[in-house]
């Protein structure tokens, strides 16, 4: 036992670079199978993070909603079991008129403020202030403000200045009382075009005659109190007012899905890519061992004896790589935070990654099982031969059929076509992931059947082209595994980055064509009349307006669990003017919006369809602001809007049932730089909190938003990738090996050394050739796929394909393959003939 031991030993140490592979394959897989498991929780914890900036320590929070008598309420005295306190606030808009000198620094006259009316002590226990300067031996009462350091350091202002500020048409003279850093409640997102700054809750309520009301109320339960009870106490003392978390569990998983079902996806495809490789390393290891082997059983060891040592290494190479991905996947983990960390619509996340025992403990069992199971094949065969065939080294071992392997990749292939086609949606997430796996595998299988029938297509042409050079070098491939291990390599490699980036590309077409359907310039917040939008017409550079009727806050479809994200009430007459309206059908467009005013009809996008499988006729009653509702659906459109939970009433019915009489959006086109419109349209309606963007910001910051995620996906393809690239370095330094002999006695009965090197080459290019060829057929296959993953987490996605990757991949996969040959043909054409022969 001890001589086997130390012999696999030395022999592992001597094959430094395959053991390297071995280790690097278990690490990497291991390592993003920890980042992938990891994610969501860190994630979670994030957007947590974000959310409690601004409600602290509470619970819940209670503030009016559509159906509440006024936007602002008391705080009810009554003792409620398992609530701590509860701290209330008022919120309104302030405008800081710049000074000459500062207006032409900012480009811009005026800058808004966002205020909130705290109880300076209350808000210390809800949500503590980080202060950069604060006020000494003053209290926090009368006309006192707390700036943000953004606005303060922009501006030059420190504690103990005076500032005025307009609030609710009235110029205050106000006092600096203190400096926040941008954390918690004065965090600042990139997408908000207003700082943020607190004053005594008295103050600002006397101004507005609100003394004794809130506009929202944060509470704060005892530890242990069943949060449930408690919002059901406060519910029904609230009555007419929304009682929730500040954010909840779905919220947070139906997010987290669109993350980390792909990464997950590409974990279990790196972990195939990895266990292929080991698997045929190891069939290289046992083939190399099996005459020492003979030998070791001859003498007296046991079957037993010899695979425990062989199924010893394996485990060795399973702890390294667990213990080693274990670090490398927490480095990973941190990365992809710190990556999703810079959102464009919240800024700057704090990370913090979050991960457990358990998650250590799975991730290093898992690399165990990856070293394990890819190794015991190969060793399972060599224990299977007889003591006989191993010592005289006749071990050729019996292949399947042919016609076999083609009856078991057309089942696979079937499979991963007919499945997703007949699956119920409550479990579409998982057969469609398993779909795709399967399309990957039979991928895999299909590469020496694919490649005998390339080749005998390359058989005649090679050898016209090259003469007999080409056609020993298409008999070589043939009867080659390393190399047709290669082939299979390049193949899973090039399938899984072009799917990768044929996806990144066809989100941002989708992006690019979501807000190419808005055919105006900017789009403003603000809930007003005709009168409003009149004045807004007025403004210089303004060509045209819209107003829009909308709710984004989720209509609920009755007798469902689905609500509409996205619904509007439109003006028949000038909607298609702003926005592109694709049908589906051949439906006549004036028709069908006709018929939309003349009742209460509605049209829904395609994905809103899916998800209610309805049809033209059916009706949905919808929980609107004036109660259920009943529309009966009249056709399908085309919209990615609100990942296509989008749905279109006329415009009459929408003021009815949701009583909402004022427009609450604008489109706007214009005739001038459609930044400087923005300014001026903030400028004129700055006392009534207007919001703005333009369509070209907009569409990059969720394109950058998009982006980063694509990133990350695109990082693990290209791991993927590199592991295949040290596979095939690998497989062409055993395949010299093995072929040092053939290759000695085809010199020694007269190829030249040039014709060696030529022959070397030509294997390469076709093997190249081949792997690229068969990766972009198996990225087809499995793009087919991706929509429907992609509607089973509710983000629909056409895919858009570009010729200028598929050539790119197709070069790629020949470089790879001609650099990897480079080393053993320059051994092949420098080593002695005659020790050559000699090899064993």
């Amino acid at each position: 036992m001890n001589i086997i031991v130390k012999f696999l030993s030395k022999s592992i140490i001597e094959k430094k670079f395959r053991s390297f592979i071995i280790i690097f394959s278990v690490t990497v897989s291991a390592a993003l199978f920890f980042a992938s498991s990891g994610l969501a929780g860190t994630m979670s914890s994030m957007y947590e993070a974000l959310i409690k900036m601004q409600t602290g320590k509470a619970d819940l929070i209670i503030f009016p909603d559509r159906n509440s008598p006024s936007n602002t309420f008391k705080i009810k005295n009554d003792k409620i079991n398992g609530v701590a306190y509860t701290v209330g606030d008022l919120s309104v808009g302030g405008v800081y008129k710049l000074s000459e000198g500062e207006s032409k620094i900012s480009g811009t006259k005026t800058e808004k403020l966002y205020i909130k009316g705290f109880n300076l002590e209350e808000l210390e226990k809800l949500n503590p202030v980080n202060y950069s300067q604060k006020a000494v031996g003053k209290g926090f009462i009368d006309n006192c403000i707390i700036l943000s350091k953004l606005f303060a350091d922009k501006y030059g202002y420190k504690v103990g200045d005076r500032i005025e500020i307009e609030i609710g048409g009235i110029n205050k003279i106000l006092t600096v009382w203190g400096i926040s850093r941008p954390t918690g409640i004065f965090q600042h997102s990139p997408q908000s075009d207003s700082m943020m700054s607190v004053m005594p809750l008295d103050t600002l309520a006397s101004m507005f005659n609100m003394r004794g009301k809130v506009h929202n109320a944060y509470v704060v339960l005892e530890e242990g109190s069943d949060i449930q009870n408690v919002k059901n106490e406060l519910s029904d003392l609230y009555t007419r007012y929304t009682v929730r978390e500040p954010f909840t569990v779905e919220e947070i998983r139906e997010y987290m899905q669109f993350i980390v079902v792909p990464l997950y996806l590409m974990t279990v495809m790196v972990l195939f890519i990895s266990i292929f490789i080991i698997y045929s390393t190891f069939k290289v290891i046992t083939t190399e061992r099996l005459p020492v082997i003979g030998t070791f059983r001859s003498i007296g060891a046991t079957k037993r004896m010899t695979d425990i040592v062989l199924i010893g290494e394996s485990i060795a190479y399973g702890i390294i790589g667990g213990i080693l991905g274990i670090f490398a996947g927490i480095a990973v983990l941190y990365l992809i935070a710190m990556i999703m960390a810079s959102d464009p619509y919240n800024g700057q996340l704090e990370v913090s990654i979050k991960f457990g025992f358990i998650q250590i403990i799975t991730t290093f069992l898992l690399a165990l099982l990856v070293a394990i199971i890819s190794s015991w094949i190969p060793i399972s065969k060599a224990s299977k031969i007889p003591i006989k065939d191993l010592v005289l080294n006749q071990t050729e071992s019996k292949t399947v059929k042919k016609g076999k392997k083609a009856v078991i990749v057309s089942l696979m292939l079937v499979l991963s076509f007919v499945l997703p086609l007949i699956t119920p949606k409550s479990v579409s997430i998982i057969i469609n992931v398993v779909s795709l796996i399967v399309t990957f595998a039979a991928v895999i299988i299909c590469v020496p059947f694919i490649t005998t029938y390339i080749l005998k297509m390359f058989e005649n042409i090679y050898s016209f082209i090259f003469g007999n050079i080409g056609y020993l070098a298409v008999k070589n491939l043939k009867d080659n595994k390393n190399i047709l291990n290669n082939i299979s390599l390049l193949a899973i490699g090039i399938s899984v980055i072009l799917m990768i980036n044929t996806i990144s590309y066809s989100v941002g077409i989708e992006v690019l064509n979501g807000y190419k359907d808005w055919k105006f310039d900017i789009m403003v917040s603000l809930n007003g009349d005709r009168n409003s939008e009149q004045v807004l017409r007025s403004i210089d550079g303004v060509e045209g307006t819209y107003g829009a009727f909308e709710s984004w806050q989720g209509i609920k479809v009755a007798d469902t669990d689905y609500s509409i994200g996205y619904l509007q009430g439109i003006d028949i007459s000038k909607y298609r003017d702003y926005v592109a309206f694709r049908l589906d059908g051949k439906n006549d467009y004036d028709e069908i919006f006709k018929k939309l005013d003349e009742g209460r009809y509605i049209l829904i996008a395609m994905m809103a369809k899916e998800s209610l499988d309805v049809k033209v006729g059916d009706e949905l009653i919808l929980e609107m602001n004036a109660g259920k509702k009943t529309y009966e659906v009249i056709g399908f459109f085309d919209s990615i809007m609100q990942n296509g939970s989008n749905a279109i009433i006329s415009q009459k019915y929408f003021k009815s049932d949701m009583n909402q009489p004022y427009y609450n959006r604008f489109f706007v086109k214009t005739s001038k730089d459609p930044d400087l419109v923005l300014a001026s349209v903030k400028e004129k309606f700055m006392r009534r909190g207007v919001w703005g963007n333009t369509i070209r910001n907009m569409e990059k910051m969720n394109y950058e938003s998009n982006n980063q995620f694509m990133i990350i996906l695109k990082a693990f393809s290209v791991l993927a990738m590199l592991i295949g690239i040290f596979g095939v370095f690998n497989n062409y330094m055993i395949s010299f090996i093995e072929r040092k002999r053939t290759i000695a006695i085809q010199r020694s009965v007269g190829l030249s050394k040039r014709q060696t090197l030529k022959m070397i080459f030509i294997e390469a290019l076709t093997g190249g050739c081949i792997g690229a060829i068969v990766g972009i057929v198996g990225a087809l296959l499995m793009l087919w796929t991706v929509p429907k993953i992609m509607l089973a987490i509710k983000v629909p996605l056409t895919i858009h394909y570009k010729f200028d990757l598929f050539v790119i991949s197709l070069i790629g996969g020949i470089i790879i393959s001609v650099i990897a040959s480079i080393s053993p043909a320059l051994k092949t054409s420098k080593f002695d003939i005659i020790e050559a022969i000699k090899y064993e």
